[in-house]
Formats: C-alpha cells, structure tokens, sequence
C-alpha cells in the first residue's frame, strides 16, 4: 500500500506526463463533467483549463449533433459496462471554443480510480494531417496532369495532319457538291447521298479528334459510365495514326465482336492506352529494325471475370535490369527531355484506380508486352451511344419557343434550323445584350434559351446572372452550347452555375436531346 508521500510522488508524475503529452488529454467523470484538461488540449480546442475544470464535457468540444448520442452512451455504459466506443480509434468532428468545426482522432479509456469514475479521452489535432492529404492529392493529380500535357505535346505534330485530311474531304465534296447544284446536274440522287454521308464521315472524324484532345487536356474527376473498349482503343489508334505511319509502324488490332461493356472513365482508360501506343512507337524508334509492329489485343476472361487489353511491339524489350523499376515515379530510360518518367506511374495508378491491374510481361517472338487486366462487370450500355435518333416524320406546329444566342452566325442559324424541325418557333440574336431586349419584349415567355459563352456584345454568364435577377424560372431552361471549356472563364461560371453544357462540334440528335432534357419539367 502507498504511503502518503509516494502517492502524492506518484500525482506528481502522472501530472507531470498529462501536462508533457503532445496529444490533447481530456478527463472526465461519470456524470460528463471536466476534471483534467492538458495544456495540448488547450491549445486544440482554445479553453483555458481553469476555466473548464467542472463544466459538462458535451457543451465545450461535442458539436450540438452528437451531444445526444454521448450522453446516452455515456449513461448506457455506466449502468451496463457494455461500450461501443472505449478503446477504439475514432475520427469524429469536434468543435472549438470559437464554434468552428475540426476533425480530430479519439481514443476513450477507462481510468475509475479510487471507486470514482473517470474517463480519459486523448485527442489529436486532424487538421494538418488533412492539410497534407490534400497537398499530396493536389501533387498527384499535377502530377496526373504534367503527363496528359507531355503526351498532348509529342501528339502535336501530327494534329494538323490528323485535321487537315477530313478537313480537306469535307471542303472538297462540299464545293463539289454546291458545283453539281449550281449546274443543275444532280442526276444520280444516290451519288448526291454518298457525298453527304463522306462529308458527315469526315466531320465525325475531326470532332472525335478535337474530343480526344479535349478529353485529355482537362481536368476532372473520374467518372466511370458504360464504355466499350474498343472503342476507347480505336480513337486512341486512330490518334496516332499519321506519326505512326510517318515512323513506319503498323498497328495491328485483334479483338472479337461480342465484347462486354465495361464501367470506365473512359478518358483515363484512353490515357493509359495513349501512353502505351506512344512508348512502343518510340521503343520501336529508338531500337531501329525495318518491320515495325504494335499488335493491341483484346480478351474476355469469363472464368476471372476479367478483361485483358494487351499492347505488344516487336522492339528490342525492356532489359531485366530495369524491370523492377519501369513503373517507379520519374524512373525514365529516354534522353533528356523526351520523358517525365511519370507516365507508366500514372498509368498504373488510373488502372488499380478502376480495380485492375497493369503489368509487364514479353511479347511473343520479342518485344515489349504491356497488360491492362480490368475487372468484367455487367453493364448494360448507354442507350445515347447507340444507333442515331430516328428523324420524326410529323413534328407539330411550332408551339414552343426557343431563343438563340450566338454570336457566330452560322453556328447561330444551324441552330435555329435544327430547332424549327423539331417543331420550336425560334428567335435568333447575336450576343447577350440583345437576347435581353428580346426576353424583356416578350415578358420572358420563352420555353428555352441556348446560349454561347463568350460573347463580345454580353457574354452567357452575364445573361445567366441577369436572368436570375429578372427572370429566375427562365434561367432554369438556359443551357449553354460552347467550345470553350478549357476556358477559365467557362471553367469557372459552369461550375459555380450548375447549367447544362452541350459542346461543339454536336449533331442535330445533340442539340434534340438537350432541347428535350431543358424543357422536360423538374
């Protein structure tokens, strides 16, 4: 048994420790009340402890949301011993002496001395572990976004060349087509067609290009939506496909034609496979030889329930001195200045990121062989990618009304004619300043507006701003048709907004259902 003199040695030690610890130290007794509040807690929570000392526990750091939930487990406890929370590790908000909300980790101990009972809580401080989880995210997805911009500049070279040649089959058979007209020689109807649909093909093909790019070059979070694989493949092929001509490499794709729809986000899918393509094309560079060949593949793996994508070239493979190492943070084999050295890091990240893997292993024959696993959920695919929206053949009298601002003619009169054979009577006006005057003419009786952004004569956000003011049940059907979401302005106004987005280029069987989806009623 203690004698006086060693118990109160032992006070002193014990206070001595509780005053040192760098963790908050909060103690209380069996009815909720303060007995002891260390200096650490007093510099977390902004109480002096003189002031604290017998004041219920609840109204000082509990927020008033879980008050009632402390105190019946506080209650609970004591009658029954049985406690949910004791000698666990738990993060939980906690409130200030200013009222201000922190997060905090807590860990409650039982600490009855003396048939008193008390209850120890050790606390610490969240914030800044929180503050350095957002810095390394923030460093991550610079980091993410540093190797979209490296990819996006070794793809520059061929960009014009990738634009230029569907550019050129849309202006060659368009003024050929307005010379067959002129002449009045239009015999052969089906020919006429036929020039139709190579123009539509070509433009296809420069919007999927300018998405591509689009895709990469913004950032965003990952948002996985049914998505074919292949598909990601082909456009990230179809990317490469005049630097990998120039370079003498062929691109062989080998897949069947049953393959299940995949939950991707397929811009980041369509980042690791670019990465991919463009390592094996400067492997195959580097490494000299005249057959050139990237062979990408497909699998379905039904018993793992998995997918495999496969990206092989017939180079000189990676020696197995640096195997161990290629998927290591700015480790890089190419001279300085060809590489970030992040590129198979932030591919592998996005792959594990959507429950797979991404691995190397050795072509058949020689050579690279990179393999993408992906886990093979049953998805059903977007009815919106699927075949083009049937033209309805009877549309009714124009008993809707739509306001067009554009400050681009011919964007703004395509838009009009789209719209009045979807049955809207539609007015047209070239900036934002304009579109006023009309709205306020007409009282705001307009079933929607579609809208650019940047506009020289009032720009859409100031439309927006002003509609909110004069006219808040229109700006609920105003949506926004731009090419300019890179923009920091439209970055900007888009996400403080909320409002609906269309890009350009788009279809009539776009704008269709965007017209649909702003005047459906919420």
């Amino acid at each position: 048994m203690n004698t006086p003199s060693e118990f109160r040695e032992l006070e002193a030690y014990h206070a001595a420790v509780v005053r040192t610890a760098l963790d908050g130290i909060v103690v209380i007794d069996g009815d909720g009340l303060v007995v002891d509040f260390n200096p650490a807690a007093e510099a977390i929570f902004g109480y002096d402890r003189n002031a604290v000392i017998g004041d219920p526990i609840a109204d000082l750091i509990i927020p008033p949301e879980h008050r009632a939930a402390h105190e019946h487990g506080l209650s609970t406890y004591l009658a029954t011993g049985a406690g949910r929370v004791l000698g666990k590790r738990l993060e939980l908000p906690a409130m200030l002496s200013t009222g201000e909300l922190i997060p905090i980790e807590l860990a409650i101990t039982d600490v009855t001395l003396g048939g008193r009972r008390l209850f120890a809580a050790h606390i610490r401080d969240l914030r800044a572990a929180r503050r350095a989880e957002a810095e390394i995210r923030e460093q991550r997805n610079a980091l993410h976004q540093k190797e979209k911009l490296a990819a996006l500049g070794s793809l520059l070279a061929g960009v014009a060349h990738e634009l230029n040649n569907p550019l050129s089959i849309i202006t060659g058979q368009a003024l050929m087509m307005r010379e067959a007209m002129e002449e009045r020689t239009v015999a052969d109807w089906n020919g006429l067609v036929r020039r139709c649909e190579r123009i539509s093909t070509a433009a296809d093909r420069c919007a999927r290009i300018v998405r591509s790019f689009l895709d990469m070059a913004r950032q965003r979070e990952a948002e996985r939506t049914p998505t074919r694989l292949e598909t990601v493949v082909n456009e990230a092929v179809e990317l490469l496909g005049y630097t990998m001509g120039a370079a003498g490499i062929t691109v062989e794709r080998r897949w069947a034609q049953d393959l299940p729809v995949l939950a991707l986000d397929s811009s980041q899918i369509h980042q690791v496979v670019l990465n991919l393509l463009v390592n094996a094309q400067q492997a195959l560079e580097q490494g000299g030889g005249v057959d050139r060949k990237i062979t990408v593949g497909i699998a379905v793996d039904r018993a793992e329930s998995a997918v495999s994508l496969t990206i092989d070239d017939n180079g000189p493979g990676v020696p197995e001195a640096i195997r161990s190492r290629i998927f290591d943070p700015f480790f890089t084999t190419k001279p300085q200045g060809a590489g970030t050295g992040i590129g198979l890091a932030v591919s592998k990240g996005l792959v594990e990121a959507h429950g797979g893997s991404l691995m190397l292993g050795d072509a058949p024959g020689g050579g690279a062989r990179f393999i993408i696993r992906l886990p093979c959920e049953a998805v059903q695919p977007n009815e919106a990618e699927s075949a083009r929206p049937a033209a309805k053949a009877d549309r009714p009298a124009p008993d809707r009304h739509l306001l067009v601002v554009d400050d681009d003619v011919a964007i703004a009169e395509l838009l009009a004619e789209i719209a009045g054979r979807l049955g809207y009577a539609v007015t047209v006006t070239h900036g934002g300043n304009e579109a006023r005057g009309r709205i306020t003419a007409r009282g705001g009786e307009f079933d929607a507006i579609l809208c650019d952004i940047r506009m020289p004569a009032g720009d859409g956000p100031g439309l927006y701003d002003w509609l909110q003011e004069s006219h808040p049940a229109l700006a609920g059907r105003i949506g926004f048709v731009t090419g300019d979401t890179l923009g920091p302005l439209a970055g900007r106004f888009l996400a403080r907004s909320g409002c609906p987005m269309i890009e350009k280029p788009f279809t009539p069987g776009d704008i269709e259902a965007f017209l649909d989806d702003l005047t459906t009623p919420r």
